[in-house]
């Protein structure tokens, strides 16, 4: 009964210990933390400006970026990520390039299974 008690102890001791490191490490790397949730922010507004344009019809991805403003290997690789995801996919091509239309999101992928 008592090994159960100092163990008890020790592991109460060894998460406190832990949580304090924690604390400590967040606080040491807090400047790239930050960057990295503005860049995260970015990406996902730039993620939001290629939808929207993909709602209005199939595009290739120089047209993604003249309409958005954005860089056009920029607008490549977030469609090609997008892509792999399933978020999109191709169509005919044009002009050398091919068309990219936006996948419906079926309610069956959107409910948590039971």
């Amino acid at each position: 009964m008592d090994t159960e008690k100092f163990e008890m102890k020790q592991d109460n001791l060894a998460t406190k210990d832990n949580k304090e490191k924690l604390k400590a490490l967040r606080e040491e790397r807090k400047d790239i933390l930050e960057r990295n949730k503005e860049r995260l922010k970015k990406q996902n507004q730039e993620i939001i400006l290629i939808k929207k344009e993909l709602k209005n019809g199939p595009r290739t991805v120089p047209a993604i970026a003249a309409a958005t403003g954005l860089a056009g290997d920029k607008v490549l690789w977030h469609v090609m990520a997008m892509k792999k995801y399933g978020e999109i996919q191709e169509g005919e091509l044009a002009n050398g390039y091919f068309n990219y239309i936006l996948v419906a999101k079926s309610a069956s992928k959107e409910e948590p299974e039971e």
